[in-house]
């Protein structure tokens, strides 16, 4: 069997993972080269000793340059690199795994399609929900016809209150400018989600949302602009402190395996993760909703808000003959039928693993290789014309949100 030589940009959080299942899968591939601006670093170099990796780089650009001998390139950088990097990588000839978001502009999106379909190569998304068991149960019973046609979907995510605060707020995704709306950024995943089990043409987008809370008119009077000087901090939800001393692995990626207190003290006294989160310089919306239509007027929904204890994704879909409820983060599915019977499925006696995104990133590896090596299709699969689709929804989704929920035809 052909191994699958693999390159990588981005040792992050995601990167490290999809490094370790490359790994998982030695037989079948071998992570070759990895690029990333903090390769010398000694926290990265540490966690890449496990790896006999012979070609390293202090960027996706030199990695690229080297135009090495590849057959799969994971691109897993920030945000703001995905286009420049994935459009270089399939010039090269290289097929692509690729986080999203694709772009954050609808012609960059359209461009990277056409130009894979003209270089033959495979371009697969990391919308990894769509991989794991909970969303292919809930595929499987719409397939089946069991619930009868499908009528409506409603979907939420439901951020948390601290993961808005540290990633949308304080974090990398908190200015749309600089890695775009969140409805992107964050809930691809949704929109991609509520395409694939519907599975029919979309007709029209509207939405509503809004930055309604971390904002500078809702600061506390007397409160500081960092936590560590603030009189109000024990008494605020939003104290950096009790987040990141509490949750200490949060910060690996920005100040290495380090977490001694004085260590934390002195990165939350001048970064970003310290200041108030009602005196940043943020712009995403901290809740949003999204109504769809479809070409037969069925309709789907999403709503986004980070105002939740927990950080959770739950889903009902209504059909003609019965309908599904089902909670991601409890991994238990309800089919209520309308004749009176009922159907439980418990995601935990079907599987036990639940790491990276409930088990979709393993998987979704693990489909990828098989779709290389064996021309293999699932049904999960998203390949870039998929992903395409999810990301358009989200745009149109924004651009009618500060149009005032403007209806937005999808095909214009």
């Amino acid at each position: 069997m052909k191994n699958i030589k693999v390159g990588l940009i981005g040792f992050g959080n995601r990167g490290s993972l999809y490094a370790k299942f490359i790994k998982e899968n030695s037989e079948r591939a071998t992570l070759v080269a990895v690029a990333d601006f903090k390769i010398n670093d000694a926290d990265v170099k540490e966690r890449l000793a496990e790896y006999d990796v012979s070609n390293k780089f202090v960027s996706g650009a030199d990695l690229l340059n080297a135009k090495l001998d590849l057959d799969l390139l994971i691109i897993s950088s920030m945000d703001k690199y995905h286009y420049q990097e994935a459009k270089e990588a399939i010039e090269l000839g290289y097929n692509i795994l690729l986080e999203k978001p694709i772009s954050t502009h609808v012609n960059e999106i359209k461009e990277l399609e056409a130009l894979a379909d003209k270089k033959g190569v495979k371009v697969i998304v990391c919308h990894v929900l769509r991989y794991t068991i909970f969303y292919k149960q809930i595929k499987e019973l719409i397939k089946s016809g069991k619930i009868g046609e499908i009528v409506n979907i409603n979907a939420t995510e439901n951020v948390a209150f601290w993961h808005e605060a540290h990633s949308y707020v304080r974090g990398n995704w908190h200015n749309s400018k600089e890695s775009g709306p969140q409805i992107l950024t964050k809930c691809s995943h949704d929109m991609d989600i509520l395409a694939w089990l519907m599975d029919k043409p979309i007709k029209k987008i509207s939405s509503f949302g809004d930055l309604y809370w971390f904002k500078k008119e809702n600061q506390p009077k007397n409160a500081a602009k960092r936590c560590f000087l603030c009189p109000l901090k024990d008494k605020c939800d939003f104290n950096c402190y009790k987040f990141y001393m509490n949750n200490r692995e949060w910060l690996v990626p920005f100040i290495g395996r380090d977490l001694s207190d004085e260590k934390i003290d002195n990165f939350l006294k001048t970064s970003d993760y310290g200041r108030c989160v009602y005196d940043m310089d943020n712009d995403v919306v901290d809740h949003q909703i999204v109504n769809i239509c479809f070409e037969d007027n069925t309709t789907a929904s999403l709503t986004m808000n980070a105002f939740s204890r927990w950080c959770y994704r739950d889903i009902k879909v209504f059909g003609t003959k019965a309908d599904i409820i089902g909670n991601f983060e409890e991994r238990k599915i309800y089919v209520n039928y309308f004749d009176g019977t009922k159907e439980e499925i418990d995601i935990n006696k079907l599987t036990t693993d639940f790491e990276g995104h409930g088990g979709g990133d393993r998987i979704m590896v693990n489909e990828l290789l098989d779709y290389l090596l064996n021309n293999k299709k699932t049904d999960s699969l998203t390949l870039l014309h998929d992903s395409v689709i999810s990301h358009l929804m989200s745009l149109k989704a924004e651009e009618s949100r500060l149009k005032d929920g403007t209806v937005i035809d999808f095909n214009e």
